[in-house]
């Protein structure tokens, strides 16, 4: 249980939200969808002084497709984006990554901005959206900026917003027609999070393509692939896999599986996924 006080805020505007997050006032967290910052609340692990709750907050779970982007509103909650069709005709490995996140609870209830923001390595969004190519838009009471996945994340639950910006927007360029894509997870049973995840995208005349790593390090790690590791022999892959395990040399370790076997699954993962978006060609 909670034991601990604090001040509830249900702002209706994005501007009202983040003047609540420019008041000077450090003990302040944000409530998206809750199910990261309640657990960690219950457990004791954070005692805030204020909550800011983004529910009321009108636009920001909004998806569209801008130009040749698909646009995504911080507060969208992971069940719409998983059944969302133009997703899943336009982005589909992030339709994939939606529908495997956490249980049917936490699918319509958590948030993406939420998820991206708590930045779990081991998290199903943040592997995806790197090898998207993503790109987060933040805002404060006076500023806004935009930056990459690679530039967002950068340690175990540490990224770059500051205390005073928000997640408001996530920006993913269109795949072309025709991508191979597949988002593989290593996970202990359903429900948990995933051991070691691989997410790979490749261009359609497979001239290049984009593998990311997740749970192996403190962020997400990013792998460019050439042509001549995509023709699907497995002597290309088997060159994939030993990328992946250098990759992850210097791997975390936990209850669920030592650096040993999270280097040895990166390279079994990375092979996996990359095969399976050939497939998809």
């Amino acid at each position: 249980m909670i034991t601990s006080e604090f001040e509830f805020f249900a702002p209706e505007s994005l501007d009202e939200a983040l003047a609540l997050l420019g008041s000077g006032d450090e003990d302040v967290k944000v409530l998206s969808g809750g199910m990261s910052l309640v657990p960690m609340m219950r457990l004791g692990l954070v005692h805030p002084q204020k909550i800011v709750s983004l529910n009321r907050v009108q636009g920001m779970d909004l998806i569209e497709i801008r130009d040749d982007a698909l646009f995504i509103g911080a507060t969208a909650r992971h069940a719409r984006i998983a059944t969302h069709g133009e997703i899943a005709a336009r982005v589909p490995v992030l339709s994939m990554a939606a529908s495997a996140i956490g249980d049917v609870q936490i699918r319509h209830r958590g948030t993406i901005g939420g998820s991206l923001a708590h930045a779990d390595p081991a998290a199903d969004y943040p592997t995806a959206m790197t090898a998207l190519g993503a790109r987060f838009h933040l805002r404060s009471a006076d500023a806004q900026r935009t930056l990459t996945a690679e530039s967002f994340f950068l340690d175990v639950m540490t990224t770059a917003l500051a205390p005073e910006e928000l997640l408001v927007g996530i920006e993913i360029p269109l795949p072309p027609a025709g991508s191979g894509y597949a988002h593989e997870r290593l996970r202990r049973v359903e429900g948990a999070y995933p051991i070691v995840l691989a997410t790979a995208l490749i261009q359609p005349d497979r001239s290049s393509a984009r593998l990311a790593l997740g749970g192996v390090a403190g962020c997400p790690c990013l792998l460019e692939l050439e042509s001549t590791h995509l023709d699907g022999g497995d002597t290309a892959l088997a060159s994939i896999a030993q990328r992946a395990r250098e990759a992850a040399s210097g791997a975390l370790a936990d209850l669920n599986g030592s650096a040993e076997y999270r280097q040895a699954m990166a390279g079994v993962y990375a092979r996996r996924a990359v095969s399976a978006a050939l497939g998809r060609l």
